[in-house]
């Protein structure tokens, strides 16, 4: 499973975790995937000529998602497909 729907359905949550907590869905979502134990930064774009992303992108690193969130948001990504049963461990062949 996956696709459009399960995307909306986890804008939709992101988007109440961030009205929550006064920050944007992107916010949120970078959040989460810096709380990943395997995870130590992430890549951020931006548009030229629109600072106003430079000090919205910056809350994120005082945002604390809750348990809550974090539940929320998994109960979500949960219904997709998890790459690595879809494609396998690639890399394995060099091994």
């Amino acid at each position: 499973m996956g696709g459009w729907g399960l995307f909306q359905e986890l804008l939709v949550v992101l988007d109440e975790i961030a009205k929550k907590h006064n920050v944007q869905i992107p916010n949120v979502a970078t959040r989460f995937v810096l709380d990943r134990p395997a995870v130590a930064g992430t890549i951020i774009g931006s548009r030229l000529g629109l600072s106003d992303h430079i000090e919205q992108n910056s809350k994120t690193f005082s945002l604390q998602l809750q348990n809550d969130d974090f539940e929320k948001i998994k109960s979500v990504t949960s219904k997709a497909n998890d790459l690595f049963e879809s494609i396998g461990d690639c890399g394995g062949e060099y091994r």
